[in-house]
């Protein structure tokens, strides 16, 4: 469920988790994750954090083309494939 709030420079902006698996990331390589998020908009902008990443992953960029729709690409900067497994994605939208 999605929290509407006033930011520092009263705009709108949308705070939310969303929990998924981004499946195996092979070495050198980067893969998108599509992410289900009810609220998100191709006219924002999106910060995406995970705290449980495992190292040597990266969150590459993230971008909303599609109504409800968020795009996470993660990169994988080591020389062995990585399964992240499930995990949480904080989303904040400006």
């Amino acid at each position: 469920m999605a929290l509407q709030f006033q930011g520092f420079s009263g705009t709108a902006q949308l705070v939310t988790s969303v929990t998924a698996d981004p499946g195996t990331i092979y070495s050198g390589f980067t893969t998108d994750v599509s992410l289900t998020v009810p609220g998100v908009r191709p006219d924002r902008f999106y910060v995406v954090t995970a705290p449980s990443l495992e190292a040597n992953l990266g969150i590459v960029n993230v971008y909303c083309s599609v109504k409800d729709t968020l795009i996470l690409r993660l990169g994988n900067f080591s020389v062995g494939n990585i399964d992240p497994g499930s995990q949480t994605f904080y989303i904040i939208g400006l």
